[in-house]
């Protein structure tokens, strides 16, 4: 029996929410998700602050067409809390379509009673390998 605790719910809830936000390209909503200080490793390798990432969506140069979490593990640590597991994602960048179906890890940290990304990673699976 896997009982999902009050904090994982609402640690999911604001993924869920990140996740919306990048989709609907609400950059003030997914900005309140992000904590100020947030480290972003795309799949690419490239890593942004909060307002490197903000401004690339905010100029059109990444767009999130679609994003499903296949699968996710989170292990909590008090205020902090470790989330891994699998995501496929469609974007555009540079004017070109992209399927990604990537592994990632996110910590996230709980500040005021709210979930904030503080780090995120991505890495692209390659096509020959089993996912977890």
């Amino acid at each position: 029996m896997n009982m999902q605790s009050d904090a994982e719910r609402r640690l999911f809830e604001a993924d869920d929410e990140r996740c919306r936000a990048m989709l609907a390209h609400d950059l003030d909503a997914l900005a309140r998700v992000l904590a100020d200080d947030v480290v972003y490793t795309h799949s690419s390798a490239v890593v942004d602050t909060k307002e490197q990432y903000l401004q690339s969506l905010r100029e059109g140069r990444t767009r999130y067409l679609a994003a499903q979490r296949q699968s996710a593990q989170v292990r909590l640590y008090g205020p902090v809390a470790v989330m891994h597991g699998h995501v496929i994602m469609q974007i555009e960048s540079g004017g070109k379509k992209k399927d990604l179906n990537n592994l990632f890890q996110s910590v996230w940290v709980e500040r005021d009673g709210r979930w904030l990304l503080a780090s995120w990673a991505s890495t692209v699976i390659p096509p020959e390998t089993k996912t977890l």
